[in-house]
């Protein structure tokens, strides 16, 4: 995804030692093929993924890519409790059943990739996590228009209520998180607020965050930047392509 310049004063984050007395979060931004996640994974923490394993920027071999992400699943049966999988606008496309296709999408190996998915799709959480009551971490956030529009009856919006709901939604219909669905007008980047928590950009995240006047913070990815940075409430994780950095987080 393109280079987000936010219009506001970005706070770089300067992540300090952890304590690990107190449970610890490392969040990893987008993959999309990249094996910078092996020297950013943290045993005595839970790693938090948030999507978009596959349609690589640059040149990366078919071969390296499903090995990339064969060795992400092995890692994640190799400490269930400490991975946390979500998935990505670039993986959704790849779900049977979903005629939509992100730039870089790969029609050759497509086939390949709806099948690493559904073989694996126990290993994942969905496309939200809940850290405590403090965080709710997606692959592009939450919006309120976006929630009012397909979960109007919950009314306890709290990371964890809101990341069940959430979970449970995909489960039963994807179409809501679809970038078609939810587009208005000339939109063809994702820069509306009515885009689901897989495809909504930072601008509209931040101007329209579900959490907007409380202390809750969200954590995405989806939009690259060169380095992680915090803007009106939301944490942009989506940096790999520039340097090797994860966010963590002690809670609580």
């Amino acid at each position: 995804m393109a280079v987000f310049h936010i219009r506001q004063k970005i706070l770089f984050l300067h992540l300090s030692k952890t304590n690990s007395a107190v449970p610890t979060y490392n969040i990893i931004g987008d993959i999309h093929g990249r094996d910078a996640w092996k020297r950013l994974v943290d045993e005595d923490c839970i790693n938090i993924f948030v999507g978009d394993y596959f349609d690589p920027y640059g040149e990366i071999h078919f071969m390296d890519l499903q090995f990339n992400f064969n060795e992400i699943i092995e890692y994640k049966k190799k400490h269930p409790e400490n991975v946390v999988l979500l998935y990505g606008n670039h993986d959704y496309n790849y779900f049977s059943g979903i005629y939509e296709k992100s730039n870089r999408f790969d029609d050759k190996n497509a086939e390949t990739i709806t099948w690493l998915l559904m073989k694996t799709i126990d290993l994942f959480e969905g496309v939200a996590y809940a850290i405590g009551e403090d965080y709710l971490v997606t692959h592009a956030g939450v919006t309120s228009d976006w929630k009012n529009a397909y979960l109007p009856h919950i009314t306890d919006i709290s990371p964890i209520k809101m990341a069940a709901a959430i979970n449970d939604l995909w489960k039963k219909d994807k179409k809501p998180f679809s970038f078609s669905t939810n587009c208005y007008g000339r939109d063809w980047y994702g820069e509306n607020p009515h885009h689901s928590p897989i495809w909504v950009r930072p601008e509209s995240l931040c101007l329209h965050n579900l959490y907007k006047g409380t202390n809750v913070k969200q954590i995405v990815g989806h939009t690259r930047l060169r380095e992680i940075a915090e803007a009106a409430g939301v944490i942009m994780v989506d940096c790999l392509e520039f340097v090797e950095q994860s966010y963590k987080v002690r809670w609580p």
